[in-house]
């Protein structure tokens, strides 16, 4: 996945001289991912450079350097702004990543989730190229659980979620100039949803597991389309995708329910209503257009989830 000329240029060690190389990249590096110690590994120059866009509370990049290795200390964990994932898409060559106790090679044809709060070193050696999306870890942590360290999944041909995955991050990029933050946010969050499904399904191709990975993807999308309609359950979406209750249970055994995953949406939503101060409803207003029967249902809900009453956002 390569969608680097999408995206402004933000640096590069090029743009420099030799001997201001490493402070070079390591100040336009850490605009994206925070404090990091950079050297390299031989007596050769530094080489890399970084395409990066924001999108939503994503940011979106593409990577390319060569005779680098980055250190992530525990004191420089600290200092990040937030805890985040690197969801990672090599392109060409390879680096050595360690992440607390576990390492691996980062290799094409391949997708990594990658901690970046604990502790870790990534080693460059020669030209290394990857496409790299930076995702908040409360964004993915109730979709994945919370993910010890390095997640890893071949990417198999045929496989329906990696393509529908790759189709969904293209059309937020090429988009999201062109939507509101509304918009925006339900692209991401379609998009989140089949990376975690992906990452979560192994990556399988059998052709009983393209299906039933096909068949999620389509649910998760009607879900995030009808989500305000307050008669949605389990039984309807069945219906509306074709499926029986029971099949519609089989496939989410693992991992949050359909119900559950109806509610995550409408609060997302409501509390991004909120947040942002779109609209001028009143909060049974917003409880309503987001799906809810009730405000006093909405309200317990919110408070549960998020930890505040909806009322104090």
């Amino acid at each position: 996945m390569n969608n680097g000329t999408k995206l402004p240029l933000i640096g590069s060690s090029s743009d420099v001289a030799s001997e201001q190389s490493e402070d070079h990249w390591r100040s336009v590096f850490g605009e994206i991912w925070g404090p990091v110690n950079i050297k390299a590994v031989t007596d050769g120059l530094i080489s890399g450079s970084l395409r990066s866009k924001k999108v939503g509370g994503l940011s979106v990049n593409c990577i390319e350097f060569g005779n680098q290795q980055f250190e992530r200390s525990h004191s420089d964990l600290k200092r990040l702004d937030e805890p985040f994932y690197s969801l990672s898409f090599p392109d060409n060559g390879e680096a050595l990543c360690q992440i607390g106790d576990l390492q691996t090679r980062l290799v094409p044809q391949h997708v990594y989730l990658l901690n970046n709060n604990i502790a870790a070193k990534l080693k460059v050696e020669e030209n290394y190229s990857t496409f790299n999306i930076k995702i908040p870890m409360d964004a993915l942590e109730y979709r994945l659980g919370r993910n010890a360290s390095i997640l890893s999944r071949p990417i198999v041909q045929p496989d329906a979620i990696y393509h529908m995955m790759q189709r969904l991050i293209t059309e937020l990029l090429e988009n999201v100039d062109n939507h509101n933050e509304q918009a925006a946010a339900f692209m991401t969050n379609q998009m989140l949803d089949t990376v975690a499904f992906f990452l979560a399904s192994g990556g399988g191709h059998s052709e009983d597991s393209i299906a039933v990975q096909a068949t999620k993807a389509k649910i998760i999308a009607f879900i995030d389309s009808s989500f305000r309609e307050t008669e949605l359950n389990p039984a309807t979406v069945a219906k509306a995708c074709g499926i029986s209750r029971s099949y519609l249970y089989k496939i989410f055994s693992e991992g949050p329910s359909v119900m559950e995953r109806i509610r995550k949406r409408r609060l997302d939503a409501a509390r991004g209503m909120l947040e942002l101060r779109i609209t001028s409803l009143s909060m049974t207003e917003v409880a309503m257009v987001c799906g809810f029967s009730n405000s006093s249902e909405f309200s317990r809900l919110f408070k549960t989830e998020f930890g505040v009453a909806p009322s104090k956002i």
